[in-house]
């Protein structure tokens, strides 16, 4: 991938020797790079995949950045604001635009700028057109990239399997291990229950828990207040009870993850049992 240093030295110097264009709808400010003239022109209905920096003008703020972090942005074609633009590019190329914050917003987004752009504010963008996907073409990528995240998960949740002794397994494939039993009342569904846990990926990475002095957590079993592994995991601890649980991702956030959890992630949860109301 080319660095955003050669991008931008790319846009200034077409910069350089063309004026700026408007699109038909009068929303774009625009100047365009042509990489290739053989390539692929964007039709309607199509996803593109674009590396793009945002910079508010009057604050010189820079909004966002995918050269930086490296995680160029999908966008329909027919973007409210932006289709006028995109409607003119050719997969390769490189360009530099600009718009109203207030249009972009109203527009695309269907509310005022926030606080820190305000109004009367106007955006700058360096952008390059990675890629071009048909409706079909994006249905397959997403199908496939599923199966890989499938794929991967499964092998890791094996071996993560493997590296524990005396896992239980119940008829959903939810897995669990007892750390210690307690002698207390039994969960039922539609008991109140208050916990302490830890939840973190396979790979060890924790991102949520309340075992470092938060309060206990306390929700009504089997009410779906919860991933559907600790409605069936709860279930089968007592008061006093502590538990390990390995949650498969059908089980957990499945194919839309959840915050910091990706997508088709299984999941490890520490859960002591502190009681049953």
């Amino acid at each position: 991938m080319r660095s955003t240093f050669a991008i931008l030295a790319t846009v200034i110097l077409f910069a350089s020797c063309n004026k700026d264009k408007t699109t038909e709808d009068g929303l774009v400010n625009y100047r365009i790079f042509k990489t290739d003239e053989s390539a692929r022109a964007v039709e309607k209905g199509d996803i593109l995949l674009l590396h793009m920096r945002g910079i508010a003008e009057n604050k010189d703020t820079v909004l966002f950045d995918s050269y930086v972090n490296g995680k160029p942005y999908y966008i329909p074609a027919e973007e409210s604001t932006l289709k006028g633009l995109f409607s003119l590019l050719k997969k390769g190329d490189s360009l530099s635009f600009s718009v109203s914050a207030d249009s972009l917003y109203l527009k695309s987004f269907g509310a005022p700028p926030p606080a820190n752009i305000g109004t009367g504010e106007t955006i700058h963008f360096l952008a390059s057109l990675v890629d071009v996907y048909s409706q079909a073409e994006m249905q397959k990528k997403i199908e496939d990239q599923s199966k890989d995240n499938i794929n991967r998960d499964s092998l890791n949740f094996q071996s993560y399997l493997g590296s524990l002794d005396n896992v239980q397994k119940t008829a959903s494939g939810l897995c669990y291990q007892i750390i210690k039993k307690g002698n207390g009342k039994k969960v039922q569904k539609g008991a109140s229950v208050s916990v302490q846990y830890k939840g973190t990926l396979l790979d060890g990475t924790v991102f949520d828990q309340n075992m470092d002095g938060k309060p206990n957590f306390t929700f009504n079993v089997g009410q779906n207040q919860v991933i559907p592994g600790w409605d069936e995991g709860l279930q089968l601890m007592s008061e006093g009870d502590e538990f390990k649980f390995i949650i498969p991702y059908k089980l957990a956030y499945g194919p839309q993850g959840n915050g910091p959890i990706p997508a088709y992630s299984s999941l490890v949860f520490e859960v002591k049992l502190i009681k049953v109301n």
